[in-house]
């Protein structure tokens, strides 16, 4: 009898609730799935079952539906490009959506990055941001240099078509070690692992594929909390043969997450694979770059106008969080118009023919627009507190890169044909299943 009682009050209130989502609920009117109004499941499926599915899903619904969905009984998405600048260049009192961050930061709690309220993550910026100043980084570049002289000297030892290596390990390696040689004063010295065979870089990677689960299945993380750390360790066996690592990496720091090398990836794929476009480069370097047995600073190739052109459309592409990073609004918000960088970067009011990959195209008298529109750091009071270090690393290793080594792209059915954004996973950050092998051509 209790049962049968319990069942009806169950599917009593199922069924209510069910009603106020689909007609009675603040976004009621708004268009989307009706599955997605009546449970976030919809995006767990897209998220999990799917594999990373969710932000290709969101491009046919909003080409369906219009710039505004409504993809969640509480949630919705812009495909519009004035919203991007509401919520996070202008949306300085927007606080961040705390049930997101704390599943997907739920290793670091105490990083920046995963503050929700604006004025705590205001105040830690506050403490560490002269660490990433542009004058700090500066005085990084002969230890950047240094880590990218030890993979170009990696490289050449892969010197024909039978001894190809992957950019995206070789550019995550080498990035790994620059920024815990920055955080740590003590690299991971993974470039000196042969074939970059690190365990970090294998451990990262399965980290993001895992990143949905505590955010749909949010037991997981009291369970993480709370359970014994050799349970942990018995689910997860790939952490233990380097938990001193990853504790030393994950300790609740001020530090930004390791890179992924993704622009430097992305970039050397379309140097290489448009001759136009690396002859283009390598002129402009060998004409301000005569000797290149001698290193070229920071600040003399910021100054060439053909690779700052490259390296704007190489981050317009490489979009470092490719994931909708979700903010909370109330009655006190200001009008909203809100997208991901995603949609900023290929809307083509802007970036006309977007999927095309055209350095020229910041070499216009004009690229205010666009540089409004480029945020591969997000962009306001959040922004990434390591771009500056970024752009140094980026000038650096396409300097150098296409300088010293001359690279070529090794061709086979696994080679991935584009690096474009409805190409990859959606797993926080973009994701390719298929990579790319180089090689280096002796002179």
């Amino acid at each position: 009898m209790y049962y049968l009682l319990f069942l009806y009050f169950a599917f009593s209130y199922l069924f209510v609730l069910a009603l106020y989502r689909l007609f009675f609920h603040p976004l009621s009117g708004y268009p989307g799935p009706t599955l997605a109004a009546l449970t976030n499941w919809y995006e767990a499926y897209y998220n999990v079952v799917k594999g990373g599915g969710l932000i290709a899903k969101y491009e046919q619904l909003h080409k369906l539906h219009g710039p505004v969905i409504r993809v969640g009984p509480n949630t919705l998405h812009f495909n519009d490009r004035q919203a991007f600048h509401d919520i996070y260049t202008y949306g300085s009192t927007l606080v961040k959506d705390r049930a997101f961050y704390d599943a997907v930061g739920v290793h670091a709690p105490e990083g920046s990055a995963t503050f929700c309220d604006p004025e705590v993550a205001k105040q830690r910026r506050g403490l560490i941001q002269p660490l990433f100043s542009r004058k700090a980084v500066m005085s990084l570049e002969y230890t950047i240099q240094q880590k990218i002289d030890k993979l170009l000297t990696v490289l050449e030892s892969y010197s024909s078509s039978s001894t190809t290596v992957s950019m995206a390990v070789a550019y995550r390696a080498l990035t790994t070690d620059i920024i815990t040689s920055y955080c740590f004063a003590e690299s991971a010295n993974v470039l000196d692992s042969p074939d970059f065979s690190h365990p970090i870089l294998q451990g990262t990677k399965e980290a993001f594929r895992n990143i949905w689960l505590p955010y749909n299945f949010s037991f997981f993380i009291a369970f993480a909390l709370n359970a014994p750390q050799k349970v942990i360790l018995w689910l997860l066996p790939e952490y233990e043969e380097h938990e001193t690592i990853f504790h030393h990496l994950l300790e609740p720091k001020d530090q930004e997450p390791i890179p992924s090398g993704m622009p430097s990836n992305i970039g050397t794929f379309y140097a290489l694979k448009y001759p136009s476009i690396h002859q283009k480069l390598k002129k402009e370097l060998e004409e301000a770059w005569p000797d290149k047995d001698r290193p070229m600073s920071y600040t003399a190739l910021e100054k060439l106008p053909y690779l700052t052109a490259f390296i704007k459309e190489v981050l317009r592409f490489s979009i470092g969080v490719i994931h909708p990073p979700p903010r909370v609004v109330g009655p006190s918000t200001p009008e909203i118009g809100g997208m991901s960088v995603k949609f900023l970067h290929t809307n083509p009011d802007v970036f006309p023919d977007p999927y095309t990959f055209n350095p020229d195209r910041w070499l216009v008298k004009d690229t205010s627009q666009l540089l409004l529109d480029l945020a591969p750091f997000s962009k306001g009071p959040r922004i990434c507190l390591g771009l500056n270090l970024a752009w140094c690393e980026l000038y650096l290793i396409f300097g150098n890169i296409l300088r010293r080594l001359d690279l070529k792209l090794h061709i086979t059915e696994d080679t991935i044909d584009n690096f474009r954004a409805d190409n990859s996973a959606d797993y926080w950050i973009p994701l390719w299943e298929k990579e790319y092998r180089v090689f280096v051509e002796n002179s």
